[in-house]
């Protein structure tokens, strides 16, 4: 516990240490911003995928033999 205080007063205090902070509180939300954009990308990919195997999937037709069930 006593680490964590010495780091929040180097934090508060210090001006080395407050850039250090805004960096990596910089770096933190870029990279939670990059993962949420990847996130997106690979969704939209998916669902792009998915409507083209649904259309390719529509557009066969099985041709079913009725005249057999006549005899």
């Amino acid at each position: 516990m006593k680490q964590a205080v010495v780091l929040m007063r180097f934090l508060r205090h210090d001006p080395v240490g407050q850039r250090f902070g805004v960096a990596v509180l910089v770096l933190l939300w870029l990279a939670v911003a990059w993962t949420s954009l990847g996130v997106l990308a690979l969704v939209v990919a998916l669902l792009g995928v998915c409507e083209i195997v649904r259309r390719k999937r529509e557009n066969v037709i099985v041709v079913a033999d009725d005249l057999e069930d006549l005899y």
